[in-house]
């Protein structure tokens, strides 16, 4: 009998045993799975830290750009006006332009009909053009010819 309660002494021996083995191995685990833990929080903390930081930096970016962007709207605004009150400009002075012409054609139609007139009622001053006349009177830089 001695050597079936051995066996049981033996047994429960090796059940204790077995039993504080897994226990240190369940202590050794939950550190090791505590330690795994810390060092994941802390390598994504650090990674976090970095996206919250440039994501902090991209929203800088994004204002600065959307300043510039404005800016360039309120400048490219004052240039269209420029250019749309320039066009008007030269459209009047084209207006101007081609009104002083057609006085001067008339003009010079009137001076020619009152050279026809005064040739025909004095002959001795008919040798000139009536035309040639009235442009030799004119100052060359009186004359609207000049503005072109």
């Amino acid at each position: 009998m001695s050597s079936l309660s051995e066996l049981v002494r033996e047994h429960q021996n090796a059940q204790q045993e077995q039993r504080r083995q897994t226990e240190q191995l369940r202590k050794t685990a939950a550190k090791d799975i505590g330690d795994l833990c810390d060092v994941a929080t802390a390598s994504l903390s650090t990674q976090l830290s970095t996206v919250l930081e440039n994501q902090r930096e991209l929203e800088s970016l994004a204002r600065d750009c959307a300043q510039l962007v404005q800016q360039h709207v309120r400048s490219t605004t004052k240039w269209t006006k420029l250019v749309d009150q320039f066009s008007t400009a030269l459209k009047e002075l084209g207006d101007v332009q081609n009104w002083a012409q057609v006085i001067e054609r008339d003009m010079l139609d009137v001076a020619a009909t009152l050279e026809v007139v005064h040739a025909s009622l004095n002959p001795a001053a008919a040798s000139e053009s009536p035309v040639d006349r009235v442009r030799s009177t004119l100052a060359p830089s009186r004359s609207m010819s000049n503005l072109r």
